[in-house]
């Protein structure tokens, strides 16, 4: 496979990313109302859309759950292993190798990649990680691990409603999919030029742990989920998917939670940044690799 292959997935994205970078350089805005019409606006819609229309088998919905399971475990382990070996306890270094990046660089990237079933797929796990990550990752930094707070997640009720639709073969009258599939994909433009803005408001960055950290995100958790397939004998987009998701970079709310719960956030930016600094060469690596 051509180099141009393994990068043409990856271009778009980083290029949107840049904009957003260079964007918060030139102009200082707040990022609190965009996030708010893509928590509950845009994201919802691209959920409900991605998930309603291509036929989706009950054991496609399973595999990707067990998949997205055996990456956090995968990936625990080795966050496990990792603080024995250096003596490391910070909950501050955990969040961030557990959770990448699922919404702001999975869909699009699953989505220039592997097309609708790709961004179907992408969607499905977006949701399942973020359950995770606001419900196991609130517990982990010490939080009260409030389950009720998952509900307040409008993804979650998108996504039911969406599965519902898909497996029952409902049929949704074009006069009504075709807005909500508009606002759903304004989601990925505005998401990769949203990180890219945060990204460059994090200005502190530490190397030695988050050089570890960043390398267990995207090389050790690749392995985890190569193993992952291994295992459950996935095969077609959905081990791609999988394979996809354990080499994505960690996501910068990590950053933002870990600085609401006092642990450890310096280390956790960084981690966030040097993961997606890495992404930049590994990622075409694993497209290579896939493709």
């Amino acid at each position: 496979m051509d180099l141009f292959k393994a990068l043409s997935p990856v271009i778009p994205v980083f290029f949107l990313v840049a904009v957003g970078f260079i964007f918060a350089n030139w102009k200082k805005i707040s990022l609190a109302s965009v996030t708010e019409i893509i928590v509950y606006l845009c994201a919802p819609s691209l959920v409900f859309t991605a998930l309603a229309t291509k036929p989706l088998q009950a054991a496609d919905i399973s595999l990707l759950f067990l998949g997205a399971l055996g990456i956090l475990a995968g990936t625990g382990l080795l966050v496990w292993i990792y603080g024995l070996v250096f003596r490391l306890t910070s909950r501050g270094f955990v969040l961030p190798v557990l959770f990448m990046n699922a919404g702001n660089m999975g869909l699009p990237l699953a989505l220039f990649a592997f097309g609708q079933p790709g961004l179907q797929r992408a969607t499905l796990l977006f949701v399942i990680f973020s359950v995770f990550q606001y419900s196991l990752g609130i517990y982990i930094l010490g939080g009260r691990g409030n389950w009720r707070e998952i509900f307040r997640l409008p993804l979650i009720y998108a996504t039911c409603l969406g599965l519902a639709f898909n497996l029952g073969q409902i049929q949704i009258a074009q006069l009504i999919f075709e807005p909500l599939s508009m606002l759903g994909y304004s989601t990925i433009p505005l998401m990769l030029v949203s990180l890219g803005y945060r990204l460059h408001d994090i200005k502190s960055l530490r190397l030695g742990h988050a050089l570890g950290g960043a390398s267990l995100r995207v090389i050790g958790g690749f392995f985890a989920a190569h193993i992952t397939v291994v295992v459950l004998g996935a095969e077609g987009v959905n081990r791609q998917l999988i394979l996809l998701y354990g080499s994505l970079p960690s996501a910068v709310v990590n950053f933002v939670l870990t600085e609401k719960y006092g642990q450890d956030p310096e280390l956790a930016a960084s981690i966030v940044v040097l993961s997606t600094l890495f992404s930049l060469v590994t990622i075409p690596i694993v497209f290579w690799i896939l493709l």
